[in-house]
């Protein structure tokens, strides 16, 4: 299990990717051997908004600036108000002079501020102003980020790390910079928009197994890495794996889920974010089923994930060395709990 307390132990925690040193994006935040990878789900949810999680005001003109591009959803939108001014209109930074409901600074508002309701003034105060130009900037970074075939991560997740840090450092570091304050950024949006202001999609009963097929193609045949593999498929890693194709824990986890479910869950990138997206649905040892997510560590610094499988056994990526495992269940030692995704798209009449 990848808890070595070392590099190895950092690989399904939460940091995204360095790419991905990181946080959600230091467990790997959807690094891939090559291009800007884009992706049709959202973390755990569907591409509707819902209409209870947002102030009544902000509801429509969302729907409306979602229509922008297809990889903005009004979710996205969503969360990144929340993480960037918790709703507040009037929020302003004094050190940035960040303004308004989305947080625009002078420059990027002078290029891409526009007059939403038509009053013959775009202020970034007025959210009728600020969300579809937020929508409008996020959809130009989007093509930014899809134009530039050296850049490392998943699309929508490039984009938000370039409106945070700003797309000249997303250039440089090749993916998703290594700070801190973006990787913890593009983290939460990611499971906001997937929990809190998402209708999720409904699965078909009995979809954990077309779920575990997909981690049981890899078992014996791809490798452990660090910082590996996309929701696509195996990817290249960091160090210590520099150079392997492969998954870490989560990265295996996530996949399995995406393309198990026909690209309708997206879980989070991490360990410890794919436990947060789905913690509302614990599942008590004797109650495990197939498709169920067991974690070890420490609850806010959990640093492995595998999946259940039925049988007491599990499919896990495991450490730097080791190939994609079929074993018994770990339920000793620093196992953490497990959850069920949305209360499960998962067969009832089978129990692990």
């Amino acid at each position: 299990m990848s808890d070595k307390k070392s590099v190895l132990a950092l690989a399904c925690a939460p940091v995204l990717l360095v790419v991905l040193i990181f946080v959600a994006v230091l467990g790997g935040g959807g690094a891939n051997s090559a291009k800007a990878t884009s992706f049709k789900g959202h973390v755990l949810g569907g591409t509707d908004l819902k209409r209870e999680a947002v102030p009544e005001w902000a509801y429509q003109p969302l729907l409306a600036a979602a229509k922008t591009c297809l990889e903005i959803t009004a979710p996205i939108l969503a969360a990144q108000d929340e993480t960037e001014s918790n709703w507040n209109p009037n929020a302003y930074n004094a050190g940035s002079q960040a303004t308004g409901l989305s947080q625009f600074i002078p420059s990027t508002w002078a290029a891409w501020g526009m007059d939403g309701d038509g009053d013959g003034k775009a202020d970034p105060r007025n959210p009728a102003d600020a969300i579809p130009s937020q929508a409008a900037y996020m959809c130009h970074l989007i093509d930014f980020v899809k134009g530039d075939s050296g850049l490392n991560g998943e699309i929508v997740d490039l984009a938000l790390a370039a409106y945070n840090a700003g797309p000249g450092n997303v250039q440089k570091f090749g993916g998703i910079p290594p700070f801190q304050e973006t990787t913890n950024y593009v983290t939460k949006i990611r499971a906001l928009a997937g929990t809190k202001y998402s209708n999720p999609k409904p699965v078909a009963p009995g979809a954990a197994g077309v779920v575990i097929q997909k981690a049981n193609e890899h078992v014996g045949k791809t490798m452990y890495s660090w910082g590996g593999g996309t929701l696509d498929g195996p990817g290249g890693g960091m160090s210590p794996d520099e150079g392997v194709i492969g998954f870490d824990c989560s990265s295996l986890v996530r996949y399995a889920y995406y393309q198990g479910t026909g690209h309708v869950i997206t879980l989070p990138r991490v360990a410890q974010a794919q436990y947060d997206a789905t913690k509302s649905h614990p599942v008590a040892v004797d109650e495990i089923q197939p498709g169920d997510l067991l974690f070890w560590g420490v609850v806010g610094d959990l640093r492995h994930v595998a999946l259940a499988i039925g049988g007491n056994r599990m499919i896990e990526a495991p450490q730097s060395g080791q190939s994609i495992t079929e074993s018994d269940l770990r339920l000793g030692g620093d196992f953490a709990g497990a959850t069920r995704v949305f209360g499960g798209p998962l067969d009832p009449s089978t129990r692990a």
